[in-house]
């Protein structure tokens, strides 16, 4: 990274500078590192400003959501970015106006650059630790194989086409996690902010694609990685297009005195191991909770229904009969998926007693208890359920029925084997 303290910056430069160093702060200051102790309280601060200037000033009626849903670019988010970048306009012109004659900015340069490239280092770090141990877009779900491919959402398509490769999910973590670990240091600065403009913008592009609600957030990425390119933005030019020589730089130490020096080293390697280590540990304690379902979970799998009998009758397997049950499927603890004949499909909440082999399954302020025998892969549920009584035959699906999973890789195609 390069910069020219030598010269005299133009006006629009130092003026464009003046205003990144007031958006990016409050930026990155407001929830972007929620997992340092006390910003999330700024968060909430400017989460407050945003709900005042939306509800008074842009006249939104409807209840502004700030708590914590997954999304990014809830209402909250885009009247947060008006506010930013409101306060970073308003504070720019105030700072060229009390501060005309600076020629220059190469200290804050260092020092903006500095938080940008920390705060890449640990957004990237942790979104490719995520996919290199398979969490954020793990295996689909059991109830996946069984929806209907036109009733699956965009964002949903993306999740199963993603989890369901280990090795694209671990390529796709390793090149989120080689950018991080290039920005940690000025030397790799550019390479890193190279690489990930690239791989995140191939994350915007699928945002945009697949309707995920992140949208904002890895645009902001893309572009705080352009911020810290623009530095070298020269030297890249020449590199690259122009097939000059590009100077080498002369990256000076922060501090003069050694025991200062070493004092940056220590916090430098205190700040990597409070973002890697933690971010690994709870990684792989999610993964190894997921990888275990299969043996924590009773009766785990896919149960299809052969006999469904309602009150001494046999209810035939008909798309028109909602009450007829096609699918029973276990997975996680203390839940299970119900699919019917017509497609419906509803979550339980789950109690499978292997001693007392009863299952009761829970869904808004009902409930239906069985008695469940099981012998091999049959399962026979019966109970009595207010005027209804039930007897329902049940047989394991086991997932080599799907040519998705049956289908496998293979080096050799004579044709295409696209189904």
């Amino acid at each position: 990274m390069q910069t020219d303290a030598d010269q005299q910056w133009s006006a629009v430069k130092k003026f464009f500078f003046r205003f990144a160093c007031i958006y990016i702060p409050i930026y990155i200051f407001s929830d972007a590192f929620p997992f340092i102790a006390g910003f999330n309280q700024i968060g909430q601060m400017l989460n407050s400003v945003g709900v005042w200037v939306g509800t008074e000033v842009l006249g939104i009626e409807a209840p502004i959501n700030t708590s914590f849903t997954g999304s990014g670019d809830r209402t909250i988010d885009y009247i947060n970015l008006l506010v930013f970048n409101t306060l970073a306009l308003f504070g720019s012109i105030v700072w060229t106006i009390a501060d005309r004659n600076h020629s220059h900015y190469e200290n804050a340069v260092y020092w903006i650059c500095l938080l940008v490239r920390y705060y890449l280092f640990a957004v990237l770090f942790l979104y490719g630790i995520v996919k290199v141990i398979k969490t954020q877009f793990p295996f689909p779900e059991l109830w996946r194989f069984l929806q209907p491919l036109g009733d699956v959402s965009p964002m949903g398509l993306a999740w199963t086409y993603i989890g369901f490769s280990t090795s694209y999910t671990f390529f796709a973590g390793v090149m989120e996690i080689i950018p991080a670990l290039l920005l940690l240091f000025r030397k790799t600065t550019s390479l890193g902010a190279l690489i990930s403009v690239g791989v995140m913008t191939h994350v915007v592009v699928m945002n945009f694609s697949y309707d995920i609600p992140v949208k904002l957030f890895s645009i902001h990425i893309v572009l705080f990685s352009l911020f810290l390119l623009a530095f070298d933005a020269r030297r890249i030019l020449n590199v690259f297009i122009l097939n000059k020589t590009a100077d080498a730089v002369d990256y000076k130490p922060l501090f003069v005195k050694k025991r200062l020096q070493y004092g940056v080293v220590l916090f430098k390697g205190l700040f990597i191991a409070s973002i890697i280590i933690p971010n690994i540990l709870n990684t792989w304690g999610r993964y190894q909770q997921m990888e275990g379902r299969a043996e924590n979970v009773p009766l785990y799998g896919i149960w299809k229904v052969e006999e469904f009998i309602e009150n001494g009758e046999s209810i035939p397997p008909l798309i028109t009969v909602r009450e007829r049950w096609h699918y029973l499927i276990f997975e996680h603890p203390g839940r299970a998926v119900l699919i019917r004949t017509n497609q419906d499909r509803d979550h339980f909440s789950a109690q499978v007693d292997t001693t007392g082999q009863t299952i009761v399954l829970s869904r808004l302020n009902s409930s239906m208890v069985f008695s469940y025998e099981k012998k091999d892969s049959v399962l026979v549920l019966s109970g009595d359920h207010g005027s209804e009584s039930h007897s329902i035959t049940l047989h394991y699906f086991g997932m080599e029925n799907f040519r998705l999973i049956d289908r496998g890789f293979n080096w050799i195609n004579e044709f295409p084997y696209n189904r």
